[in-house]
Parts: structure tokens; C-alpha cells; sequence
């Protein structure tokens, strides 16, 4: 449980740095731009003008989902199957995660296709970024008592209670 808390620790202080690098750096605009085919119309910072490079996103998001993971695995009993299960979502988020941004970089380009019903980009997010959390939530409800409070556990509550009532009401002559 402490190297998860110091890796979580770590991780926010890595978003918090990036953070405090992108405001002192400048990055994205304050105003949108005029887009430049259709006048009305106003470009903002998805246009790909962020001010940042590139790798900055991936290392942000990765941080990011990192962070979903850690906090996830906080107080599951390590040797629970949901454990391993977790940390095995998680990887494959992140490759989903990567998978988005290469594809939003095709898209950028114009190179993409059409996959059920959407650009490969939008795709990607709907039926992947967006569906996937259900996966370790559905797993975490299902098992959430076993994985969190399992029989060993239950047995120290049991006397943690027992103790505390005893000393509360020693038991009097001809009691046990």
C-alpha cells in the first residue's frame, strides 16, 4: 500500500510538472482563432496549435491513466485475482490510449478511414476510450467484497470487536 501511495504521489507530481511547464511556457492560445475556410466559424486549441510538442500529450496521458490504475489498485489484497486483472486493463487502455492518438494524427493528416460508422479517430474513442472504464467497474461491483475485505480480514474485525467489548464489559462472576 506505501508503494502505491509513493507511486501516486509520483505520478501526480508529474502531471502537476508538466502542468507548471505548459503555463510557463506558454503553451495553447487565450483566444480562438477565425477558421480559415468558413469565416463564422472559430478554430480553438483542438486545431493542433497547443504550443506544446507532441510527446508532451502521450506523457500526459499516459500519467494520466497511470493514475486512474494506481488509484484503482489502492486497497485490493494482492494476491486477489481482480488485482492482476486491473493491471492487465490498464495496459490495454493504454495501448487503446495510444492507438487514439496515432490515429488522431491520421486524421490530422487526412489519411483515415471509415470504421463502424466513424472516422478510425472517433471510432477508437467512442467504441474504446468510452466503453472500456465499464470493464473494471462491472469486475470491481461484482467482486468489490472479496476483493476488499476478504475472510482473513473479516476474522481480525471480528476480534478487534470482540477485544473492545471485552474491555468495555469484563465479564462478571460465572460468565466466560
Amino acid at each position: 500500500m506505501n508503494r502505491l501511495m509513493a507511486l501516486l504521489l509520483a505520478l501526480c507530481s508529474v502531471l502537476l510538472g508538466l502542468l507548471v511547464i505548459a503555463v510557463a511556457a506558454g503553451a495553447g492560445r487565450d483566444t480562438p482563432l477565425p477558421h480559415p475556410e468558413f469565416g463564422p466559424m472559430q478554430v480553438g486549441i483542438d486545431a493542433g496549435e497547443l504550443g506544446a510538442p507532441v510527446w508532451a500529450a502521450y506523457v500526459a496521458g499516459i500519467v494520466m491513466l497511470g493514475t486512474m490504475w494506481v488509484t484503482m489498485l489502492i486497497g485490493f489484497r494482492a494476491g486477489h485475482w481482480i488485482h492482476r486483472a486491473v493491471s492487465a486493463w490498464t495496459v490495454g487502455y493504454v495501448l487503446v490510449f495510444v492507438i487514439l492518438m496515432w490515429s488522431f494524427g491520421a486524421y490530422v493528416t487526412g489519411d483515415t478511414t471509415i470504421v463502424l460508422g466513424f472516422t478510425a479517430s472517433t471510432s477508437v474513442l467512442v467504441y474504446g476510450l468510452s466503453l472500456a472504464p465499464w470493464i473494471p467497474l462491472i469486475a470491481i461491483t461484482w467482486k468489490f467484497e472479496d476483493a476488499y475485505f476478504g475472510p482473513e480480514e473479516q476474522a481480525r474485525f471480528d476480534e478487534i470487536v470482540s477485544e473492545a467489548k471485552s474491555r468495555r464489559h469484563p465479564p462478571r462472576d460465572g460468565e466466560a
